[in-house]
């Protein structure tokens, strides 16, 4: 036996082999004139592994079934199995399977299955925008407007300080000229007491 294979909730404990294969798409252009041809690299494409097993005994119509069943549902299960630790497999998909009862062996199956690794899609941006760069607006807008905000806080306070000079000086102005009127009150008492003084002396 090869090794022990975890696939979704089912151990598969009687596993004869595992292969993995692993490829990048890369399409080939002719190069007019040149030696060879262009190569151009479109990326890895997906991990692929084979696995050859036998289930045997009383339950090996459940295990099958239990395989059967996680192909049909097309969902990714989580995977785990020491000859894949290298390709960083962790979920697949059930692409094929296959199974063949010998002649005159009551249950007792061999079997093989594809799987295809999984790698959960990105998600789509909101209505056609992108919303890392939409967060990133709003986080500009939102700079902005509280730099906007100190730069009226700081104008508001300078309009206080000139409306408090504005009041200092108005206070100066009106005891400026309640002196001025107290003096003329007291020029013409004096001018009244020099013609009284006048008269009497007279």
């Amino acid at each position: 036996m090869a090794e022990a294979m975890v696939l979704g909730d089912l151990e598969l404990d009687r596993v004869t082999a595992l292969t993995v294969q692993e490829l990048r798409h890369l399409a080939v252009h002719p190069w007019p004139g040149g030696e060879g041809d262009l190569v151009q690299d479109l990326g890895a494409g997906p991990a692929r592994l084979w696995v050859d097993g036998v289930a045997v005994g009383d339950s090996a119509g459940d295990r099958l079934e239990q395989l059967r069943k996680a192909m049909q549902e097309g969902q990714p299960l989580d995977f785990s199995a020491s000859a894949a630790v290298g390709s960083e497999i962790e979920q697949v998909l059930v692409a094929a399977l296959y199974v063949q009862q010998p002649p005159g062996r009551a249950n007792y199956y061999e079997y093989r299955m594809e799987l295809i690794r999984y790698v959960p899609p990105p998600p789509p941006p909101a209505a056609g925008f992108d919303t890392g760069a939409l967060g990133e607006i709003a986080g500009d807008v939102q700079g902005l407007a509280a730099e906007a905000m100190g730069t009226f806080t700081e104008a508001l306070g300078t309009a206080q300080e000139a409306l408090n000079a504005v009041e200092e000086v108005t206070s100066m102005v009106e005891e400026v000229l309640g002196a001025v009127e107290g003096a003329a009150i007291l020029t013409q008492v004096m001018e009244k007491a020099g013609k009284a003084i006048s008269a009497w002396n007279g």
